[in-house]
């Protein structure tokens, strides 16, 4: 290779590096203008024309007279706290909407969840209410096997007793819509139904003490129902019921389960309860007269505004129940200092005016009686 022939070829290798080097330089001036246009373009929403034209000016000023006039300075200050409060509003807006969206959201998940609820309470009930055809079997069943018993022996077949049992293991509680409302707590009206036709039917007392030892009648409606004098519930398991406003005088509950029982305004006088758990039962203005409630579990039940004239609460556990305006005029009770004991000792709700109102009166070696005071 001669001299020149190097020469050239050192030339084209020198052209090919230099096009080269332009076209990295060109990417470079258009990776470096298109950051600037990046940042222009971004700069307006970010600093505002407003905040980006005082900047700009206070620059110019600078490079013009080495100084920035306190005008110019005012103009910068007022601007950056202008566009601060707008981003802060702009902030507080994207933080506050989320949020709002959030709340809506869950909003009509629980109404969502509501109407569920409500649809599975009506087709249970609708279920639970096909229930009273086969109870209409059982009850005609019933029917024929009394028909032909007079006023002696009026027991039935053991057969048709358990077919009770089962019938009412079956009625079990549950809401349902009541005036357009549906109803706070589970209950169950078939079992009211079938509970009340029963006590009607005047049963043998070993066909009626069987079926009220093994049937399940918790949560069994007998709101405002009559039920005569005397009836036998002596046993029964009636937790959660609901006997307000019924009339059952003189009845029979001797050792009944009546937890958190509803019993406002009940018609109770004369009746039996002696060992019976009411532990939390609402007895709020019932007519207890001359009740017995020897040994009786009345652990916080409400006895507010209640009439106990002449009855018996000799033992009766009597823990967080509630004497507020009771009437216990002649009241039967198991120790002298009672009145204190409900006072201080229990510090019981209304015990302070029955301190006021009543004074004691020994009655034989173990019984006291509240008389009022004079």
């Amino acid at each position: 290779m001669n001299e020149q022939d190097y020469i050239e070829r050192l030339k084209n290798e020198n052209k090919l590096l230099q096009d080269k080097l332009d076209k990295i330089n060109k990417g470079k001036q258009k990776k470096r203008r298109f950051r600037w246009w990046l940042l222009k373009k971004s700069s307006t929403p970010i600093f505002g024309n407003r905040l980006k034209r005082s900047i700009s000016a206070a620059i110019n000023e600078y490079k013009e007279y080495k100084t920035v006039s306190v005008d110019t300075v005012s103009d910068v200050s007022s601007s950056v706290i202008w566009r601060v409060t707008r981003i802060g509003l702009f902030a507080f807006l994207f933080a506050i909407v989320p949020s709002l969206v959030l709340i809506f959201q869950t909003k009509l998940l629980m109404n969502q969840n509501k109407l569920i609820t409500s649809q599975n309470n009506l087709v249970e009930a609708d279920r639970r209410s096909s229930l009273v055809f086969v109870m209409g079997d059982v009850l005609t069943d019933l029917n024929e096997e009394l028909k032909y018993k007079g006023s002696g022996s009026r027991n039935i077949s053991k057969t048709l007793e358990a077919r009770i049992v089962g019938l009412c293991m079956a009625m079990k509680p549950y809401r349902y819509i009541d005036d357009g409302v549906l109803i706070d707590k589970p209950i169950s009206p078939e079992r009211g139904q079938l509970l009340f036709t029963l006590l009607k039917s005047d049963l043998g007392l070993e066909s009626s003490q069987d079926i009220l030892n093994s049937a399940e009648f918790r949560y069994t409606n007998l709101r405002k129902v009559n039920l005569g004098r005397g009836v036998n519930l002596k046993y029964a398991r009636l937790d959660y019921s609901d006997l307000t406003e019924a009339q059952m005088p003189a009845a029979n509950m001797e050792s009944c389960d009546l937890k958190e029982v509803r019993m406002s305004k009940i018609n109770l006088s004369d009746g039996n309860l002696k060992r019976a758990r009411l532990h939390n039962a609402n007895l709020q203005r019932a007519e207890l007269l001359s009740v017995d409630f020897t040994n009786a579990n009345l652990y916080g039940v409400d006895l507010s505004g209640a009439d106990l004239s002449e009855a018996i609460l000799w033992g009766a556990k009597l823990e967080n129940a509630n004497l507020t305006d009771a009437i216990l005029d002649n009241v039967i009770v198991d120790r002298q200092d009672w009145i204190a004991y409900i006072s201080d000792t229990l510090d019981l709700e209304g015990a302070g005016d029955i301190e006021k109102k009543y004074r004691i009166k020994k009655q034989g070696k173990k019984q006291f009686v509240l008389v009022p005071k004079k």
